[in-house]
């Protein structure tokens, strides 16, 4: 199924589900259909990042919010897009994350 821009949908890596807008047209990256993908904005941390095709369970709501803004220099193609944009679930911080031992200090 391919989403719309603004689409609120539900994700899930097995684990945890989370809501994200999409925020562009899907990327694919080979002729493989798993491998396409999405730039989105999660609702519950606030980040932006990547959803695969695989990850997205239900459209929650067709256009929900198809003029959300982009911010961040999502398509500055530089270093610090590998810093500020990680594959989406695995990568984001859940809020109230059981499972994260992490005193949320990322500072070494």
């Amino acid at each position: 199924m391919q989403f719309d821009k603004g689409d609120l949908v539900l994700i899930s890596n097995g684990k945890q589900t989370s809501t994200c807008i999409i925020l562009t047209d899907r990327y694919a990256v080979t002729s493989v259909l798993a491998s396409s993908f999405y730039y989105s904005y999660c609702v519950e941390t606030g980040l932006y990042g990547i959803v695969y095709d695989y990850d997205v369970v239900t459209v929650l709501q067709k256009n929900f919010a198809p003029d959300f803004p982009i911010d961040g220099g999502l398509f500055d193609l530089d270093a610090a897009l590998y810093e500020e944009y990680f594959y989406y679930p695995f990568f984001y911080p859940f809020v109230d994350d059981p499972t994260d031992d992490s005193d949320g200090d990322d500072e070494d």
